[in-house]
């Protein structure tokens, strides 16, 4: 099934909306024409018979009546659709009447419910057209009383009113047809800035998504969505230009590895070896082997990370417990070094324990690896009204300015060579801001001039839960 285009929809329901508009302001305008003929009627019947009793007022007795009749025709001259009846008030006997409709209206004064001094609607038994009558009553110079009714044919108000009704519905379907082809017109005008989003769209691809919209001379309306869009893009931009870093950066460090694998084992094949010899490339291939391990399940983490349906344990845990937990495990690599620890305050968040211990593990490795020999390594756990901070305090060498927003960044490395000795693969940190992200928290880090670098974990304050099962972690 077709669906039909936004122009022509808007175009129908502006058109659909003016032939509402214009129904209407016929409805008012034939009310209107309808009660101003109405008001016409009224008043020449109401000034017609007070000139007729002012005449009949001067006869001096009722039976002079019938002699002035000549003269009442006169009074209504030029108005061929008036009719009068005069008439005695006890039994209504006619003294003047002009005609059939003028008798048929006495008829009614008699039969009806209708006062003197009132109007009266009624269509005629002959002709079935629509009169409309006045009553009132006088007094010759004698003192004897008539009465006398004034009545109006409105068939030519009937039918005005009826040319007017059919002439406005023949013109309403061209009136639709005329507001939709106009409107059609000027939506198709209105809408033409939305071509410059399909010209957008259509010039994306993974090989180029530089295309932006200009939201320069856009109708108000469409900026919000120019923005958008623009940023939908910027985002995409980004998503793509670290995916292929990212692959790059894999790449590159998988292939390290791998050579050396390859290498050392095809040296070992080229000639006989003792079972020593043997026994020592093997156990140097298991520790490529293990990097690559720890690279390829850094790697499965990280995408698990990112994936914004990620599911996290979440319980009360002690976060100076964690971090004492940590310092235990890298204990041994520690008092390689000569570096000790020192632990102070205390805080309970709502995060994964496993997660956290993971994040706090690799800031205190990263401290005893890129630490001074000899030095001291503190943790502090700070708890505020927002937000509880677990900062990691090491010395050693100043990190430079430059590489700070960096450091968090998969595969990068401020001194390549210190971290491929030490054995890392470039993802701990990427995994740390990874984990804070997940708890919607963040990491920093600073360096100073006395050598003293800071890395800080931020946990959002939220209401202390027990876990499912009622223990507490920690």
């Amino acid at each position: 099934m077709k669906i039909p285009s936004l122009s022509l929809k808007l175009a129908l329901l502006v058109g659909i909306l003016g032939l509402l508009q214009a129904v209407a302001l016929l409805v008012f305008s034939y009310d209107t024409v309808s009660r101003s003929l109405q008001e016409q009627k009224y008043r020449l019947l109401k000034d017609k018979i007070a000139d007729a009793r002012q005449l009949l007022n001067g006869q001096a007795s009722i039976p002079a009546i019938g002699d002035a009749a000549y003269r009442l025709a006169d009074l209504l001259a030029g108005h061929e659709d008036l009719y009068v009846a005069v008439a005695k008030p006890d039994n209504a006997t006619r003294l003047i009447t002009f005609s059939s409709i003028a008798a048929e209206s006495l008829h009614r004064l008699e039969n009806d419910t209708w006062g003197l001094d009132a109007f009266l609607d009624w269509r005629s038994q002959d002709s079935g057209k629509p009169m409309l009558s006045f009553a009132s009553t006088g007094k010759v110079r004698n003192g004897e009383k008539y009465i006398i009714v004034l009545t109006v044919d409105r068939s030519s108000d009937k039918e005005m009113l009826s040319r007017f009704l059919i002439t406005a519905l023949t013109a309403a379907p061209f009136v639709l047809a005329i507001v939709s082809l106009c409107a059609l017109f000027i939506v198709s005008i209105g809408l033409r800035p939305l071509n410059r989003f399909r010209k957008a769209a259509i010039a994306v691809s993974t090989q180029n998504i530089s295309e932006r919209i200009d939201p320069a001379r856009l109708p108000s309306e469409l900026l919000p969505l120019c923005l958008a869009f623009n940023g939908m893009l910027d985002r995409l931009d980004d998503g793509i230009r670290r995916l292929s870093q990212f692959s790059g950066d894999l790449a590159h460090e998988m292939r390290t590895p791998l050579a050396t694998l390859l290498g050392r084992t095809q040296m070992t094949l080229s000639q006989p070896r003792s079972h020593d010899q043997l026994l020592e490339v093997l156990e140097d291939n298991v520790e490529e082997l293990e990097r690559l391990t720890r690279l390829v399940s850094d790697m499965l983490f990280l995408a698990y990370a990112d994936n914004a349906e990620a599911v996290i344990n979440s319980t009360v845990i002690d976060l100076a417990g964690e971090a004492k937990k940590g310092i235990d495990y890298i204990e041994l690599l520690a008092q390689e070094r000569g570096i000790s620890f020192r632990m102070n305050g205390h805080g309970d968040i709502v995060a994964d324990p496993a997660l956290v211990r993971r994040a706090i593990t690799n800031l205190l490795s990263n401290a005893v690896r890129y630490g001074a020999s000899d030095s001291e390594v503190t943790v502090n756990v700070e708890a505020g009204s927002h937000e509880i901070v677990l900062a990691v305090f090491n010395h050693g060498e100043q990190i430079p300015s430059e590489h700070l927003a960096h450091l968090f960044d998969r595969f990068y490395r401020a001194d390549s060579s210190h971290c491929r000795a030490a054995g890392g693969t470039g993802l701990g940190l990427a995994i740390v801001k990874a984990i804070m992200t997940l708890h919607g928290g963040s990491v920093d880090v600073e360096s100073g001039l006395d050598g003293i670098t800071r890395f800080a974990l931020r946990f959002p304050v939220k209401p202390l839960q027990q876990s499912s099962s009622g223990e507490r972690q920690g």
